[in-house]
């Protein structure tokens, strides 16, 4: 079948749900008389409308979601520029494009409004781009520049007053593979990976039944400072749920927190999954040293589970983080809790 080109054709102005927020339904109308054609498309990026009126040359990719998004898309050739580690395991061919591409800095969250127009690029995608920074203003200042932004939709949840509209995790990875494939013209691409990524997580949840009905506790372990855990907005939540678990903060109504001494004790955690960052403020490289940090630390000391081999499951952050990646992720779990 013959790739159809939608910035050849006049198409009613569609609002894909890039980053699902309070937007308006795919496929309805935006900011035009209905029945009005035009060529332009609207992606919706945590519920700020980005117009399209022309497929974007070139990309800066922000963050380790979006080189692996666009790959699946079909689009990684757009990717020319990078801001982030190269210590993410991306699959093979994700991992050729980040390298063709110029990295700007290694820290994602270095990035500045100057470095996304030194760059170059036609359009910024990536998570928490300038953090601490007013997505809103970055965007308009951007866009005066000639510069589109977009977030990738995972952390929508993060963002104060922000929303997935439901979505799940998973669905908004799929989402934003496939928004990427109309961008780009890449739709059969596109919805060819959605299908494949479907089928693998549908598989790994096959593959965890034995683990059905156990209660898991998601940290996140640096070499120092508090330990977080993650609420029902994240995704480590999903993919534990997806795998016949419960997150024991399910009724925790955030992404991200740090929960005391006395909720760690008290959760009663089946599985302890061990989250850490090769680099940045986790900086534990290995298994082993994640399960150390672990027993190593006072406020754990009453959690039967953290001196059971087989009750911590250590977990490269990069695996639960909204793109591809949390698909390889849902199948590396099954597998250990297989074992």
């Amino acid at each position: 079948m013959k790739k159809l080109n939608p910035w050849k054709l006049a198409v009613p102005v569609a609002v894909l749900a890039l980053v699902t927020g309070c937007s308006t339904p795919a496929g309805s109308a935006s900011g035009a008389p209905q029945g009005a054609e035009t060529t332009n498309l609207v992606l919706d990026s945590c519920g700020r409308q980005v117009v399209f009126d022309k497929a974007p040359e070139s990309v800066l990719a922000v963050g380790s979601e979006a080189p692996a998004l666009l790959t699946a898309a079909g689009a990684g050739d757009k990717l020319t520029h990078y801001a982030g580690s190269m210590q993410v395991p991306f699959d093979e061919e994700t991992m050729a494009v980040v390298r063709k591409a110029d990295r700007i800095t290694e820290d994602s969250h270095d990035v500045s409004y100057e470095m996304i127009l030194a760059s170059g690029a036609d359009v910024v995608i990536g998570t928490d781009i300038a953090a601490g920074i007013d997505l809103d203003s970055l965007a308009e200042r951007l866009e005066s520049a000639g510069v589109k932004m977009l977030t990738v939709s995972g952390y929508c949840a993060g963002f104060e007053d922000r929303s997935t509209g439901g979505l799940s995790g998973f669905d908004q990875i799929y989402k934003d593979v496939e928004s990427y494939g109309q961008l780009f013209g890449t739709e059969q691409v596109a919805a060819g990976s959605v299908k494949d990524m479907r089928s693998r997580v549908e598989q790994a949840a096959r593959n965890a039944k034995q683990a059905s009905g156990q209660r898991g506790m998601p940290l996140y372990v640096p070499v120092s400072g508090t330990l977080g855990s993650y609420g029902h907005e994240s995704l480590i939540a999903e993919q534990m749920e997806l795998l016949g678990m419960e997150n024991v903060f399910s009724d925790v109504p955030k992404r991200y927190f740090e929960p005391s001494t006395e909720e760690l004790v008290n959760s009663s955690a089946d599985k302890v999954f061990a989250m850490y960052l090769p680099t940045g403020s986790s900086n534990l490289e290995t298994d082993q040293q994640v399960i150390d940090e672990l027993r190593n630390r006072p406020e754990l000391a009453g959690l039967p589970a953290i001196d059971q081999d087989s009750a911590i499951v250590p977990l490269n952050y990069y695996y639960s983080s909204p793109g591809p990646l949390a698909v390889d992720g849902v199948e590396l779990i099954a597998d250990r809790l297989a074992r």
